[in-house]
């Protein structure tokens, strides 16, 4: 009985540990009226750098959150593929050059908010933070409950 017992203990905290970290994923979502559904990861980097992105016929809008956060760090880090340093260097870079601003940034409590109400608007948030508002889409077909699924916190 003390083998069982101590299996069930320890399966019982992988679980408790594997729901926890899966709250810390970020996944990329729109407007629930949106007809985005996909995008593609270089894209999805691309509009967040502020090229201008259309995706069936919608001009992407992106939101991020604000700096200094771990969504912040580990969007910057899976998608931009840049440290939280490097990503503000690179848009202090572009606002000297007069190449544009970076996306707007908001507080994680009203990104969904923002999103559900912008056509075109996109942004990410924890999984704990979806609301009925918006919806999570694909990146490169890759749907966020699939664990190949590009963002997590780092």
């Amino acid at each position: 009985m003390t083998k069982q017992l101590c299996f069930l203990v320890v399966t019982l905290l992988l679980l408790t540990r594997l729901a926890a970290g899966d709250n810390q994923r970020l996944v990329v979502v729109v407007a629930k009226t949106s007809k985005v559904t996909n995008i593609a990861r270089v894209d999805l980097k691309r509009a967040f750098l502020g090229d201008s992105i259309s995706i069936t016929d919608v001009r992407i809008v992106p939101f991020n959150a604000e700096p200094k956060t771990d969504q912040r760090a580990g969007f910057d880090r899976a998608i931009l593929g840049m440290t939280p340093d490097q990503a503000g260097r690179f848009w202090i870079d572009r606002k000297v050059r007069g190449e544009g601003a970076a996306p707007r940034s908001l507080p994680a409590v009203h990104l969904a908010k923002v999103i559900a109400k912008f056509p075109g608007a996109i942004g990410y948030l924890p999984i704990d933070q979806l609301t009925a508002d918006v919806v999570p889409i694909k990146i490169d077909g890759v749907v966020y409950t699939d664990a190949r699924y590009p963002l997590g916190l780092r």
